[in-house]
């Protein structure tokens, strides 16, 4: 199934154009992306391991997430991915906004959920998802200065939010 992105100008908003996924974005326009940051109540943050299968980052540890397609919210789009890649069912208004940033040819929205589901009980997308774990803040600094987990560009920023 062919999956269409909407695109945005500068400032984030719609342009009326779309492109198909895997088309290079064109220079001025944007497409919209989430991560969902989902934390237990001991503060532990679940990070999933990308299938070896995945074109980015294939093997690495990262935060659930991926692009919105046409038409669709980003909330919405945090919804939908958070069920694909673990199969936890959340409501929109479970999803705390934290912040977007936008960077080379995306926007950002960051969310924060909070759930205490054990990595037993999560239905993994197999086409994207090897693995999932719990992890402290501490393994999670340890894991990006090592290169198993992604170094996300906004992790200090994530950390205020979080009051870490």
């Amino acid at each position: 199934m062919k999956e269409y992105w909407d695109l945005c100008d500068v400032a984030g908003r719609l342009t009326g154009e779309t492109i198909l996924r895997g088309e290079p974005v064109p220079e001025g326009r944007y497409h919209k992306v989430v991560h969902i940051w989902i934390q237990n109540p001991k503060g532990e943050l679940l990070l999933q391991k990308r299938s070896d299968r995945v074109e980015w980052k294939p093997g690495i540890w990262a935060v659930t997430g991926g692009s919105a397609v046409a038409g669709e919210a980003p909330y919405a789009a945090a919804v939908r991915e958070t069920g694909e890649e673990l199969g936890i069912q959340a409501l929109p208004e479970q999803l705390e906004f934290l912040f977007c940033m936008r960077r080379r040819d995306t926007f950002c929205y960051i969310y924060l959920l909070k759930a205490d589901v054990p990595v037993e009980e999560l239905t993994l997308q197999e086409e994207e998802v090897a693995l999932a774990k719990w992890l402290t803040m501490e393994e999670i600094k340890k894991d990006m200065e090592e290169g198993r987990l992604h170094r996300y560009d906004y992790f200090e920023v994530l950390c205020k939010y979080l009051g870490l």
